[in-house]
């Protein structure tokens, strides 16, 4: 029988390990975090360290050196409180649905009418809040674009009139095309050129019209406009500017605002983008700008803190060393934040151009991971900003779209170039909903054959998907 033996031996191997720091997993959880747990998360942290103060709170009123939005209310003070805020007024959302009940609608156009209306922010607009297109429910096929249109028609035509528009300036142009008895004139001024009326002066007013005309017909495939044949001279533009000031610039001014719904409803809005005059050579991310190219104007992309309040180190006093250092992080923190946010903006509208020139409806292919890979960063990075269960949204001048809206994958066309399958889902709705369809029971060969005809190669199991995704059954069960 062998003996065995039993030894000890030492070893030396090399291997390299990356791990998070405490502090950057701290850091991308804030990236991660909606508004309201942030700011939450900021009152906390100000309140623990001695070394941070608030400088100022959109949310709150300042009392002596105390920030009243976290403080606890004394009783009487929440009752006054309580007692100003009241308002007995019939609310707008109350008033339209009063009427959008009496009507005989469908299930899906009357829930989407229903959604609009309780979209509409305290001016009866609906530009600081969620873009109409995103309410379209996908798993109802019926709810496209023609019935979106429709709805928001219907809405802006009840009493008041000339709410659910984007703008209160759009709203005077959809009042007086409602009204029907608007001059070209009106309409021209009212429709994107109420810059003319600064100063309200009809000389001043006719010299700038004819040489926005002068300028338009000089373009080689200009249009004829319906103002072309009008006289422009100082009687003219007086009776257009006295029609104008007839209309209700504040239609929603004599109601409330429904709470119940709306502000539950608030997004978070992480950017802004804004289309800003003057060319610029090259993009600027560091500055949020992103050139578009022959045009004469560029876009802004800018964070929005919202309701965040904003801090910095105290100056008034001193700290031990690892409060300060603690305190710094934060700041910081707070700053890899919007700054990883901005420069994410600055990729998705320099990879979606046409959409922020154009608008809904031209949305590009696009992944995440062409954005992580275009700025050189983590995939989960922009994940955390982009997923779409989050609140993060971006305000547009076409309205406020969830960041994830601007995601799309693609199939191929006939000149071998990419449509985002938002577009192709879009296209296949309209195929099913047309009346030419209705009671037709298409099948996905059949859907596959109709989007060629269209220009979009597709295979039978992509449409199948894409189907399945919209919420439709097989034409067997349809």
């Amino acid at each position: 029988m062998e003996d065995f033996a039993i030894k000890n031996t030492q070893t030396q191997s090399q291997k390299q390990v990356m791990r998070l720091s405490q502090n950057l997993v701290y850091g991308l959880k804030i990236l991660q975090m909606p508004t309201k747990e942030l700011r939450s998360e900021i009152y906390r942290v100000a309140n623990e360290n001695p070394a941070l103060e608030i400088v100022r709170d959109p949310q709150a009123k300042k009392q002596g050196s105390e920030w009243e939005g976290e403080a606890q209310f004394k009783s009487q003070d929440y009752q006054a409180l309580l007692e100003n805020r009241e308002d007995s007024r019939e609310s707008l959302q109350q008033h339209l649905m009063h009427q959008l009940n009496s009507m005989r609608l469908s299930p899906d156009e009357y829930d989407l009418s229903q959604k609009l209306i309780y979209n509409l922010d305290k001016t009866g607009c609906y530009g600081s809040m969620r873009a109409p297109e995103t309410l379209l429910d996908k798993s109802r096929p019926l709810q496209n674009r023609a019935m979106l249109e429709r709805c928001i028609s219907r809405i802006q035509n009840m009493d008041p009139v000339g709410t659910c528009c984007r703008t209160l300036e759009e709203s005077l142009f959809v009042q007086a095309k409602i009204a029907g008895d608007a001059s070209p004139l009106a309409l021209f001024l009212l429709d994107g050129h109420l810059d003319f009326l600064n100063p309200p002066e009809p000389e001043k007013i006719v010299r700038k019209v004819k040489s926005f005309l002068s300028e338009w017909h000089s373009k080689k495939f200009s249009q004829k406009l319906p103002i072309d044949d009008e006289k422009i001279n100082s009687q003219s533009v007086s009776e257009a500017l006295q029609y104008i000031l007839h209309l209700n610039p504040h239609p929603a001014s004599e109601y409330s605002w429904e709470t119940s719904l709306s502000e539950a409803a608030l997004p978070d809005i992480v950017l802004t983008v804004t289309r800003e005059s003057g060319l610029i050579p090259a993009d600027d991310f560091s500055h949020g700008k992103i050139a578009v190219p022959k045009k004469d104007f560029h876009f802004q992309i800018k964070y929005a803190s919202g309701v965040l309040p904003e801090i910095r180190l105290n100056q008034t006093a001193d700290y031990d060393k690892q409060t300060i250092e603690a305190a710094k992080q934060f700041i910081n923190n707070i700053l890899f934040r919007q700054n990883t946010i901005v420069l994410q903006g600055c990729a998705i509208v320099k990879n979606q151009l046409e959409f922020f020139e154009k608008g809904p409806g031209n949305i590009a292919p696009l992944t995440r991971k062409q954005i992580a890979d275009f700025l050189g960063i983590h995939l989960s990075t922009v994940s955390r900003m982009t997923a779409r269960k989050n609140s993060k949204y971006i305000q547009t001048e076409f309205g406020l779209f969830p960041a994830s809206y601007f995601f799309s994958s693609g199939v191929a066309s006939d000149d071998n170039s990419l449509i985002s399958a938002e577009a192709v889902k879009s296209k296949m709705s309209e195929i099913i909903s047309a009346p030419e369809n209705q009671g037709k029971k298409i099948s996905d060969n059949g859907l596959a054959k109709l989007l060629a005809e269209e220009g979009i190669k597709i295979a039978r199991r992509t449409v199948a998907k894409y189907r399945a995704q919209l919420g439709l059954q097989n034409s067997f069960r349809r």
